[in-house]
């Protein structure tokens, strides 16, 4: 996941989608759990790019910047795994995928991400659009209407941070019933995450009961529900609201790719529907366990 927050408030640059044909359907492959989408960068065909809807803004690989031949003619501070740092950036830039082409995107050139990825890209880009993510295909498809399908799904409303969808999901822990708003985050290759904004209020912290304390973070074991589906025993970490890292809570795409997805970003709603991957493994009690006993 690229947990990037523009310090300099330079995220809402305008951008412009163009050479619409729609609704356009776009292949994806998944890498673990990842979303990978193929494209074209200015002049630089056959492009890795994660769709990563935890990602506020557009980021390049730093080990792929050289290959594509970016012009960077700027700079910016972000926030991400590596810290808070100053880093190059890149304006005005065409980027293809399928029939659609957006002109002058910005990318920031980051160096937390895998050696496969050139460039990550999150929701910003279809903010005025449906997008639909169904993993029994392995598809993407934009559209600018809701498709009659939906009907078919449990819907509910998303608010946004960054143009980063939340939905509130519901979790279950030593007795204890939780209702959070929480980032719908395709870009993690994990579970779920408790962060500060949940920690730190209401006495939480406390009512956490850790498995054990691992760098300062409490693993805990809890379920999730999310779109009348529970996800039982997962293991995941909270992070402690006394060493604030900048972290939200999220859900992960071991969990989200469970569901077929459609995201109305005009209506601000989404709407969700357990798919053929219902039943894959995540990090569960069983797993942390095993890995303990190791």
């Amino acid at each position: 996941m690229l947990r990037i927050i523009i310090i300099t408030l330079l995220l809402l640059q305008q951008q412009s989608l163009v050479a619409q044909s729609l609704p356009d359907t776009i292949p994806f492959t998944l890498g673990g759990s990842k979303i990978f989408l193929k494209g074209k960068l200015n002049d630089t065909s056959d492009v890795t790019i994660e769709l990563d809807t935890g990602a506020g803004t557009q980021a390049v690989n730093k080990h792929s910047s050289g290959r594509l031949r970016l012009n960077f003619d700027d700079k910016i501070t972000v926030d991400n795994t590596e810290g808070v740092n100053e880093v190059r950036k890149s304006n005005r830039n065409k980027l293809a995928m399928g029939h659609l082409e957006w002109t002058d995107l910005p990318f920031a050139e980051v160096g937390n991400m895998r050696p496969e990825e050139d460039l990550i890209v999150g929701n910003g880009l279809f903010l005025d659009k449906v997008i639909e993510l169904d993993y029994d295909l392995k598809i993407l498809i934009v559209q600018d209407r809701l498709p009659a399908k939906a009907k078919e799904y449990k819907s509910q409303p998303v608010s946004y941070v960054q143009n980063r969808p939340k939905l509130e999901v519901s979790f279950y822990h030593d007795g204890h019933t939780f209702t959070w708003w929480t980032l719908f985050d395709t870009g993690r290759d994990g579970t779920m995450l408790i962060g500060e904004d949940f920690t730190g209020k209401d006495g939480n912290w406390g009512k956490l009961h850790e498995l054990m304390m691992l760098n300062g973070r409490k693993i805990v074991r809890l379920d999730a529900e999310l779109a009348g589906y529970r996800f039982k025993d997962i293991v995941t970490n909270a992070a402690d609201p006394e060493k604030p890292g900048g972290r939200g809570t999220l859900l992960g795409n071991q969990v989200l790719s469970q569901f077929n997805v459609i995201l109305d970003n005009r209506g601000k709603r989404i709407y969700l529907k357990v798919n053929g991957r219902r039943g894959e493994r995540y990090s569960d009690f069983k797993s942390f366990e095993a890995q303990m006993r190791q």
